[in-house]
């Protein structure tokens, strides 16, 4: 009887199968190569001929753009903004087109204003009426946001 071969088993290498590797010499001799077209060469530098410059007739600058018109109309106006806890009346001061100030002018919260005090002073830093939230006084932060956007709309 033979014997067969087992499934698992795997078959033996072949012995004459060599592996080369390429010496480490080579491979830096090609790096060489590839940087050695990156280098000028003097004899290609003594070919080249000198560069043509242009001479235009001189142009003036082009002119500076007018500047921005103003945003706003100048004066002192009041808004009113409203709230499920009650009204905020906004106080914006332009001058010269821009948001010089803002201010609460009246608070009829039934919670203190002082909790968004920060926020007038963040409408002329943003000369926006966009301003932060304030955690907790979300109702108040708004209020006081459309009172301003009141008073901007009447300084259009």
């Amino acid at each position: 009887m033979s014997a067969a071969p087992v499934a698992s088993e795997k078959p033996a290498r072949s012995a004459t199968r060599k592996t080369t590797r390429r010496p480490a010499a080579k491979a830096a001799t090609v790096e060489s190569a590839l940087a050695a077209p990156l280098l000028p060469s003097p004899v290609a530098a003594a070919e080249l001929p000198p560069p043509v410059i242009e001479q235009t007739a001189a142009t003036p600058p082009p002119a500076p753009p007018d500047p921005p018109k103003p945003k706003y109309k100048d004066g002192t106006y009041f808004g009113w903004g409203t709230s499920r806890h009650g009204d905020i009346q906004a106080q914006v001061i332009i001058q010269d087109g821009r948001i010089l100030s803002a201010t609460i002018a009246q608070c009829l919260t039934r919670y203190s204003c002082s909790v968004i005090a920060k926020l007038p002073p963040q409408v002329a830093e943003r000369q926006s009426p966009e301003t932060d939230y304030v955690s907790g006084a979300t109702q108040s932060t708004n209020a006081f946001y459309y009172g301003v956007v009141e008073a901007l709309s009447k300084a259009k």
